[in-house]
């Protein structure tokens, strides 16, 4: 195990896990989407589309593990609490990064199926939040990162000799995620044709 989770129970130990190879996969999967959006959203709408599909059940699984750490920590779990708490910068920005997050999915599928003001209204939150959100996961990302990759890749090989128990139930959670999201992209996407000929003079 790596510094500072011998003492930890593995539960807390393992839920960091998940934690930090789910955050490096939505990093992944945010930096491929934010390509589509430095391209132009209308040239590449299916892309678009299709990412940020896959990507939703992944965010969830995120705010699950971490929402998972907040409430045991502030209901005295004795190893939750031995591992600490996020520094106090991570307690304000974490919150704010999963509000804007939400705020930047749910408006993008308004305003991707929606019809009429609502639709309009969404696609205009959808870029007004996208700025906020790439200054928060900036921020959240830049310190976290390290530590993250460093977690993950001891979480997926085994010959690192840094393995927690319950690997491989944290690659089913994070493999199910990704399926599920790839399995409901197709659906969204054939709206893609429909939505450029109704919405394409607001893009």
């Amino acid at each position: 195990m790596l510094p500072g989770e011998a003492a930890a129970d593995a539960r807390v130990a393992g839920n960091s896990r998940l934690t930090a190879i789910t955050g490096v996969c939505l990093l992944a999967l945010f930096a491929a989407q934010i390509v589509t959006v430095v391209l132009g959203v209308t040239s590449v709408l299916s892309a678009h589309v299709v990412i940020g599909t896959v990507l939703m059940p992944v965010v969830g699984v995120k705010i699950l593990s971490t929402g998972w750490r907040i409430v045991h920590y502030y209901r005295g779990d004795r190893d939750v609490r031995r591992a600490g708490p996020p520094r106090m910068y991570f307690r304000i920005l974490g919150p704010l990064l999963t509000i804007l997050t939400v705020v930047l999915l749910a408006s993008g599928s308004t305003a991707f199926l929606g019809t009429g003001v609502w639709a309009s209204a969404a696609l205009l939150a959808h870029k007004a939040t996208f700025y906020l959100w790439l200054i928060a996961v900036s921020m959240h990302a830049v310190p976290h990162y390290s530590r993250a990759v460093r977690l993950a890749v001891a979480d997926i090989f085994r010959r690192t000799g840094l393995r927690v128990s319950g690997a491989r139930a944290r690659r089913g959670v994070l493999i199910a995620a990704l399926a599920t999201g790839a399995g409901l992209a197709p659906l969204m996407a054939r709206h893609c044709a429909e939505y450029l000929l109704r919405y394409s003079g607001h893009l």
